[in-house]
């Protein structure tokens, strides 16, 4: 049986947040001191529309972590949809202290740069487009089984008929992108960067997140117009994250150390060995030689931070594999640690 914490966020994500709400409060006294429960249960105030609420929960939920990228973005989100701009900036600053490859946070700082006067934000929040800067919820459970039934008639339909025109990427099975399509103006741009858009959304759509990054990435380092790179970057915000079983397009460290700007925050699955661990209270960095998980050779050293202690450890003697996102700093590549890899055996 599913805990009430995960029965609220399947509501939250069917966008049922009255529901989510309910189950959350009826099981307060037993979750009360969880960081994971106040902090639904703020999200789901959130969305539901009840700032007030949203702040108490997310405030409870600092107390026991205060440094949490996603909390530090519902807190700047309650600000931003009040006016509150400058508030909401030194938020969007403290999470790039955390994490400087954010993209929540570079999105909103843009939003506010572009969008940050009083009456607009009203405009945004009476209309919903401002859950574009909430972290995101995932993908619609029912959304995706009314998907798949189009799918099967556009299908039959297609065994019929020819295409003769774009597909319309609005009635994505993950969500709803119909504020991301081109518009007239965004057609302006060259054919190049009109390709690599339409094809991060195609790869979205295949679930193929890492894919549809890079597309996002050669336009965000494009001539394209700042209007079609905001909605390159929303897109970003529907991404899910990876895991070693669901990572679709996997990069290379040769692919990465030629062309860095090109995958950044794209996910690698890279194999190697761990030397010069650093270990923190919640933290862990090594550096990975990359390649030399059979003591024959050295692709390339990448360093790697986690911002959390890995369950399992890790064992420098053993060959190790790591899921991370890509990063830079001072140049150099560097892997922000989702998860890692040791086999019982050696490779």
């Amino acid at each position: 049986m599913k805990s009430a914490i995960d029965r609220a966020r399947y509501l939250m994500r069917c966008r049922n947040f009255a529901s989510a709400i309910q189950v959350l409060n009826e099981k307060r006294q037993v979750y009360e001191e969880s960081f994971d429960y106040n902090y639904t249960l703020g999200l789901a105030f959130l969305y539901a529309g009840d700032a007030g609420s949203a702040a108490q929960s997310f405030e409870a939920a600092r107390k026991i972590k205060i440094n949490d990228a996603n909390l530090l973005l519902a807190q700047a989100a309650i600000h931003l949809r009040r006016g509150n701009t400058e508030r909401a900036v030194q938020y969007y600053l403290d999470i790039l202290d955390l994490d400087p490859q954010n993209q929540g946070a570079k999105r909103a700082l843009e939003f506010v740069r572009v969008h940050g006067d009083y009456e607009e934000i009203c405009r945004w929040v009476d209309d919903g487009r401002i859950e574009l800067y909430y972290p995101p919820l995932g993908a619609n459970p029912k959304k995706i089984k009314v998907f798949a039934a189009a799918l099967l008639l556009g299908a039959l339909a297609g065994a019929l008929t020819v295409r003769l025109w774009p597909k319309d990427f609005s009635k994505s099975d993950r969500a709803d992108l119909s504020s991301l399509t081109l518009s007239v103006e965004d057609k302006s741009n060259s054919a190049a960067v009109r390709k690599a858009y339409n094809q991060a959304l195609q790869y979205f759509e295949e679930r193929r997140d890492n894919a549809a990054q890079r597309e996002v990435n050669k336009i965000l380092n494009s001539s394209a117009s700042e209007g079609l790179k905001q909605k390159a970057r929303a897109l970003t915000s529907y991404f899910e994250t990876p895991g070693f079983d669901s990572l679709k397009d996997n990069f290379s460290y040769q692919d990465v150390a030629q062309n860095s700007a090109l995958y950044l925050d794209c996910y690698v699955d890279w194999s190697g060995r761990a030397s010069n661990l650093v270990e923190g209270e919640n933290s862990l960095s090594f550096d990975l030689l990359v390649g030399y998980e059979d003591l024959k050779s050295v692709d390339g050293i990448v360093r790697v931070d986690f911002g959390f202690l890995p369950e399992r450890g890790l064992d420098p003697e053993k060959p190790v594999r790591v899921l991370g996102r890509v990063s830079t700093d001072g140049g150099k590549i560097v892997l922000k640690g989702r998860s890692l890899y040791q086999s019982v055996k050696d490779f």
